[in-house]
């Protein structure tokens, strides 16, 4: 009688370790900016695929997406439905750039929304 006693009061106090608030640890927080660098390796009427290496072209298609990775590195497919008509008009495959955006999808390519883009010198 004692043991179940003991047993069922041990299943009550876990600790999250965090004042038992886990659900917002490590969440960025609304202001924080999320960026990704890399190059334009595909673009496409409503999104474009940034790699952090820059590949050729029709590498981009990824059928094989263990070879893609390799030469890709971090790629994500961006919906670019949130910026500006001009400033998608001055983007190209191959350009260096720098993308604001929103949660990264945890899929291979990764995907997300691109809320804002700057072209980088590519040194």
């Amino acid at each position: 009688m004692i043991l179940v006693l003991v047993i069922t009061t041990a299943c009550g106090t876990q600790s999250s370790g965090d004042g038992g608030n886990s659900e917002d640890f490590d969440q960025p927080q609304p202001d924080e900016h999320r960026t990704f660098t890399g190059y334009i390796a595909k673009l496409e009427d409503d999104r474009m695929l940034v790699t952090e290496n820059k590949i050729e072209e029709e590498e981009a298609n990824h059928e094989d997406l263990d070879d893609f990775g390799e030469k890709a590195g971090s790629a994500v497919y961006f919906s670019m439905d949130e910026l500006d008509g001009s400033l998608i008009e001055t983007l190209s495959v191959g350009d260096f750039i720098e993308v604001d955006h929103e949660a990264i999808a945890e899929s291979y390519p990764g995907q997300s929304s691109a809320l804002d883009v700057r072209h980088l010198d590519d040194d």
